[in-house]
């Protein structure tokens, strides 16, 4: 387990990093204006649409079902329920990709109804283009599920690497030929990649994909019943860049700056939550069912405590050093000037920790059959977003730095706000979850990360009048990234935060 958690990590982390190098290399081909914007727009429609009806759900509703069958009625019944589970993905996702096709126009129209006409125009194309990723999309997240019921998890966690290393080699080999439509079909080859990736180990298992259209059946109706609310809940940080960008729309470049600034906002807050969540939920599921509400209980905090721990110091420092990260990740080519995206960034690291805590409590909710409860949250959150962005719209409509920054801030704030309801919800629900002494050990690490965001301005504003550029850049964000995990490091000592302390060597676990 301890193997595969690392190389899970890793791999998550890898293809993260990667999906930096894809964005930078998009801003520094395309620059930050037409071409850019309509891209932007162009992946957003297909994929929101995918989240929107089917999402991140295919898995978590598959696994548990495919499971029960698998053990209780046999292999055969399994993969019968597979092949009839598939099928309906195929079948929606077709449906989906007709739809998408057929009224471009309109969604475009729908995401960024204020846009040039040249990225309008552009951006239909496009997204006539991209929208058959999609099918690609549902039937590679179906095969996760099958593998990772089998027990393979190291095959699934490498799919996004290898989709983004193709797009990456794309631009070398082929971009200044192809240019942005052949960014497009390239996307589709990439997402293509996940699924014919995932077929020698599902030949290993002897699983045979039979297109089985017999979808009256009970383990169907199920899976469905199951996904409703967790798809509702999923839909928030969807809904966020929804409607960003179409507040956004009237200034160009406006959307592509809060996109690259969300994207790395997202990935960053992401690698930790991710692995975390993913390794702690079956074994959320099994305290549950087994009734054991102690050992459920210390799951859940032992989690909410360690992404607190990683990600309130990662959040301090983003929002001070913004501006230097988005320089290095962004500054290339015809992208010159990097300000805008390091100012929505810093806005939306506001709400990191709290996306990363939601992550947790959403999982928490989800292992004990509550997922009601994450919906009804998730619909209140989207609520309190859109109203505080139509009022940040009305004030700052024109001035584009402000504008981005207070969307992000916005979403931010979304993000508080749905962690804050769950958190109540699930300590009500189960007072005996959160203790005093946890209590405690987050204030400490709270004040622990307030500490290094003082020495780590301090230091940021002390040398960074002496450097300049790409390596200049670096050196500013290497040296206080040291500086602040020593400060940090030494505050959880000093503290005595025990999760750290049993690290140190001598220490009892």
């Amino acid at each position: 387990m301890l193997l595969t958690a690392g190389f899970m990590a890793f791999a998550t982390f890898a293809a993260k990093a990667l999906g930096l190098v894809r964005d930078s290399l998009i801003t520094a081909y395309f620059g930050s204006g037409v071409t850019t914007d309509a891209y932007m727009a162009a992946t957003k429609i297909p994929t929101t649409l995918f989240d929107v009806v089917i999402g991140g759900v295919i898995s978590a509703t598959f696994i548990p079902i495919f499971n029960d069958i698998f053990t209780k009625q046999g292999r055969k019944e399994a993969t019968g329920f597979a092949n009839k589970f598939i099928t309906l993905i195929v079948t929606v996702t077709l449906i989906i990709t007709v739809f998408g096709m057929l009224f471009s126009e309109q969604l475009v129209t729908l995401l960024a109804p204020e846009c040039a006409p040249e990225t309008h125009e552009l951006a239909v194309k496009l997204t006539i283009t991209m929208f058959p990723m999609i099918i690609f999309t549902g039937l590679a997240f179906s095969f996760v599920g099958i593998l990772q019921s089998y027990g393979e998890y190291n095959i699934p966690s490498i799919i996004s690497l290898v989709s983004n290393l193709a797009i990456i080699l794309y631009f070398p080999l082929f971009g200044h030929k192809f240019g942005v439509m052949g960014l497009a079909v390239t996307m589709i080859i990439a997402w293509s990649l996940q699924v014919i990736i995932q077929i020698p180990s599902l030949v290993k298992f002897r699983f045979r994909l039979r297109p089985d259209f017999h979808f009256i059946d009970k383990n169907i109706w199920s899976a469905i019943f199951l996904a409703i609310p967790m798809l509702i809940s999923t839909w928030v940080q969807p809904l966020y860049t929804l409607v960003n960008a179409r507040f956004a729309s009237h200034i160009t470049g406006a959307y592509t700056f809060l996109e690259q600034a969300n994207r790395l906002y997202i990935i960053i807050t992401g690698v930790f939550s991710f692995v975390v969540t993913n390794l702690i939920f079956p074994k959320l599921a099994k305290a549950n069912a087994g009734d054991n509400r102690e050992e459920a209980n210390a799951l859940i905090m032992t989690s909410l405590k360690a992404v607190i721990i990683v990600i309130a110091p990662l959040m301090a420092g983003i929002m001070i050093l913004s501006q230097p990260i988005a320089s290095i990740i962004y500054e290339h080519g015809k992208v010159s000037d990097s300000s805008i995206i390091a100012n929505a960034l810093s806005c939306y690291s506001i709400g990191m920790v709290f996306l990363a805590v939601n992550e947790v409590l959403s999982k928490a909710f989800f292992s004990m059959k509550h997922s009601v409860t994450p919906m009804i949250t998730a619909i209140v959150s989207m609520i309190f977003n859109i109203v505080l962005v139509s009022s940040i719209h009305s004030f700052i409509k024109d001035d584009a730095v402000s504008l981005t920054g207070g969307l992000a801030a916005a979403a931010a704030g979304g993000s508080i706000v749905n962690a804050l309801l769950n958190a109540v919800m699930l300590f009500r629900k189960y007072p005996g979850i959160l203790k005093k002494s946890d209590v405690v050990t987050i204030a400490k690490v709270v004040m622990a990360a307030c500490i290094m965001a003082v020495c780590v301005w301090g230091i940021y504003h002390l040398i960074s009048p002496h450097f300049s550029g790409l390596i200049g850049n670096i050196v500013i964000c290497a040296v206080c990234g040291v500086a602040g995990i020593a400060v940090y490091g030494v505050c959880m000592i000093i503290f005595k935060v025990r999760e750290v302390t049993n690290l140190l060597p001598g220490r009892s676990k």
